[in-house]
């Protein structure tokens, strides 16, 4: 019996990152291209829809690039991530670009801008 604290639809998404990464692994294998890394995935409580967020390593083209491929991959992503669950209905696949690294980048860039310590020169004040 499950935990209630750990339900189903989060045990299925971590099911889905894990066989989604190892999917793109072996796509990328075949195929030159920059590196794409599977960061997140979100499952709807009913199942039937998952939301998997990507990073890619490289320039906006090789961005637009992993975009459209991704696109155009998602039903053999879900073929291939079907085959290794046990339901009755796999879930179908959305590859949504995650945009929290670039966020990240930009809040320190806009933090370096404004001369704001980093905390690395600060001595520690505690008793």
């Amino acid at each position: 019996m499950a935990k209630p604290s750990y339900p189903r639809a989060r045990r299925l998404a971590e099911t889905i990152r894990r066989l989604a990464g190892e999917w793109l692994e072996a796509e990328q294998a075949d195929q030159p291209g920059a590196l794409v890394t599977v960061t997140d995935v979100r499952v709807t409580e009913d199942l039937h829809h998952a939301s998997v967020f990507y990073t890619v390593l490289g320039d906006e083209q090789a961005r637009a690039d992993a975009d459209a491929r991704l696109a155009t991959a998602a039903p053999q992503a879900r073929t291939f991530v079907a085959s290794q669950l046990r339901l009755r209905h796999a879930p179908t696949l959305e590859f949504v670009p995650d945009t929290v690294p670039g966020q990240g980048a930009r809040i320190d860039r806009l933090l370096a801008e404004l001369g704001a310590p980093d905390g690395s020169d600060q001595e520690g004040s505690g008793a």
